[in-house]
């Protein structure tokens, strides 16, 4: 009988079941491992088309859980080590809690290899074998969205710690990219939870860059005159494809993260006509999501190029302008791209919003530059 389950210290929460309360075995946390609904870590100030505070209700992730390694050169459980921090395990380390457990955004899951639907944590009337499992220590690496990640190992006896391969939703050749089809890709890791802790708190950070593009009006005047109207406003070029991030590595180690790929497209930002009348200014609520390549010095990719179709004085011209060499986008940060109208022409200047990033990782221990 297979049930979703979430459990929380006011309760039991259990769905799709035909069983009553009183066939239910006692679910207490300090026996199985429980997910608190996640946090999302971001600037709770800034509007945005971004995920903030916490995942939508229909979200799922997923989760690799490390606890005790094999054996040195042997597939062997090392019981001894299970209580040993990450750091010391980590290359013998096997997902030997969970591999690739799909998990809601409420925190239940199903454990398709328990009657309850729950993983035990290790215990001494369980596991025979295990070496004072009160104070095993465990690692939990998560991705969301759970269907958009690609993660290895291939199988759960394979040591190693997870690569998370992010890829966008698009091939190589896309003339018209929709980005309402690219998620708010995030990771989390808990490293260093035991049993005693209880349920276990994720906190996501994103590893997309944000870009909204704003256009200011630094001209004065009748509004007859000297308003601007944009027709259209492109991003267009050849895009970051993909991002693998290998927890093998130290997060400030070379190869921890690496970019390969590219989709090539044009993203068109607005869907009418904005009219922007002088000495004032149109800044929309939407972003894009990009990968920036900062580690392979490309960021958001090759040859990419902005480009705002406007209307001056019953005059329609083409402003065009590569990325600067000084805008280098970093992950879990929102930019807003200004478009400054002075005089007849415009000048861009990318800005990053609220002193710069969401988060640098410190909280989820993932810091992508």
């Amino acid at each position: 009988m297979k049930r979703a389950v979430l459990i929380s210290g006011l309760g039991v929460l259990i769905g799709l079941s035909s069983c009553s309360k009183e066939n239910l075995p006692d679910l207490s946390p300090n026996d199985y491992i429980t997910f608190s609904a996640p946090n999302v870590i971001s600037e709770t100030n800034s509007r945005s088309t971004f995920i903030e505070g916490s995942l939508p209700e229909d979200g799922e992730f997923g989760v690799m859980g490390y606890c005790v390694p094999f054996e040195r050169d042997q597939n062997v459980p090392d019981w001894d080590s299970g209580s040993s921090p990450w750091t010391y395990k980590r290359s013998n380390a096997y997902p030997d809690v969970f591999y690739k457990q799909r998990v809601s955004a409420n925190g239940a899951y199903n454990y398709i290899e328990s009657e309850n639907g729950l993983r035990k944590w290790y215990n001494a009337e369980d596991d025979k074998d295990a070496v004072d499992p009160d104070n095993y220590d465990y690692t939990f690496f998560a991705y969301y969205p759970y269907d958009n990640f690609t993660v290895t190992p291939d199988d759960k006896n394979t040591k190693g710690a997870p690569k998370m391969t992010f890829t966008m939703p698009f091939d190589g050749t896309d003339l018209s990219l929709d980005d309402s089809q690219t998620p708010d890709a995030m990771l989390g890791i808990v490293y260093s939870h035991k049993r005693s802790q209880g349920n276990v708190q994720l906190n996501f950070s994103h590893i997309m860059t944000g870009l909204r593009f704003a256009v200011n009006n630094y001209n004065l005047g009748a509004e007859n005159e000297e308003s601007i109207t944009i027709n259209s406003i492109e991003l267009k070029g050849n895009f970051v494809k993909s991002i693998t991030i290998d927890f093998n590595k130290e997060t400030n180690e070379e190869g921890f993260y690496y970019c390969e790929g590219t989709y090539h497209g044009t993203y068109s930002l607005i869907n009418e006509p904005i009219i922007v009348g002088p000495n004032s200014s149109n800044t929309p609520e939407k972003y894009l999501l990009l990968l920036s390549d900062a580690a392979g010095k490309t960021y958001f990719g090759e040859d990419i190029i902005v480009s705002v179709n406007y209307t001056y004085k019953n005059t329609t011209k083409v402003f065009t302008a590569p990325r600067p060499t000084d805008f280098m986008p970093k992950a879990g940060t929102r930019y807003t791209a200004q478009l400054n109208f002075i005089g007849e022409s415009f000048a861009l200047k990318f800005v990053a919003e609220g002193g710069g990033f969401w988060e640098d990782g410190k909280d989820s221990n993932i810091t992508i530059q």
